[in-house]
């Protein structure tokens, strides 16, 4: 099938992008010939890593651009907010029976509507302990999503996503790996509870041991991290990925 020939020659060239401008420019071009017009790729916040604020590559029209800088959608995009609720194949007509929109995030599918950008798809990919990574084609002019453009853009979007994360993935500090050893497993135990918002007398009934032995594993934490305070350090043990928020929200 034609189609699918088109799509096995995009993925290899997808594989073989060296660089994220590349990569956008090669899943552009292959999603033209299936029925979108514009594209995008984005690695999530994550505070294990750092990352405090998305990181996108778009061939957007420049007004979009423009609006989304203007407005700080960067951390309200109810596109982005649907990929962390849910992996895979995301059908933006199906954003509020994904999350609950805000004010704000009906508002940021009014101006994509307003720009002819209303009608797209959006390809997902979690890994644990890793930022998400997102793939994004738009049907010009909100145009219907076809069935079929969706399937092949399924295809194009996981080849566009897995090298999209290892050009990421490849300039990104591996803090966790680097840091393994400095915190003790009982010190993660404890400032997991602190996160959770106890008390050292607390801690310590959760964890069968005596108040005083959980001030010290928290006073040495705190002397291996370099930081003052017990909210520094849950800040920066999270950032240095010895657990999740997940972790201490279930």
């Amino acid at each position: 099938m034609p189609e699918l020939d088109h799509i096995e020659q995009s993925w290899r060239a997808i594989e073989s992008a060296s660089t994220l401008d590349l990569l956008l420019h090669v899943m552009v071009a292959a999603a033209r010939h299936i029925g979108f017009e514009y594209g995008a790729v984005a690695r999530h916040v994550h505070v294990q890593s750092g990352l405090m604020l998305p990181e996108i590559k778009s061939n957007y029209p420049t007004e979009w651009q423009d609006v989304f800088r203007r407005r700080d959608y960067s951390l309200s995009s109810p596109i982005l907010a649907a990929c962390q609720r849910r992996g895979g194949a995301i059908r933006w007509s199906e954003l509020d029976a994904i999350i609950p929109l805000t004010r704000i995030q009906r508002e940021y599918l009014d101006e994509l509507r307003r720009l002819g950008l209303a009608s797209g798809c959006t390809v997902a990919s979690h890994m644990p302990d890793r930022p998400t990574v997102s793939v994004h084609f738009v049907v010009r002019d909100n145009g219907a999503l076809n069935p079929r453009a969706f399937m092949l853009a399924i295809l194009l979007g996981t080849a566009a996503g897995q090298q999209a994360r290892s050009l990421w993935q490849s300039a990104l500090p591996d803090a966790a790996a680097e840091l393994a050893e400095k915190l003790s497993p009982r010190q993660v135990d404890c400032i997991k509870l602190v996160a959770r918002g106890m008390t050292s007398w607390e801690i310590a009934s959760v964890l069968g041991i005596s108040d005083q032995t959980v001030s010290e594993y928290l006073t040495d934490a705190r002397r291996r991290l370099a930081v003052s305070n017990r909210a520094q350090l849950v800040l920066k043990a999270l950032k240095q990925g010895y657990f999740t928020l997940d972790d201490v929200t279930e």
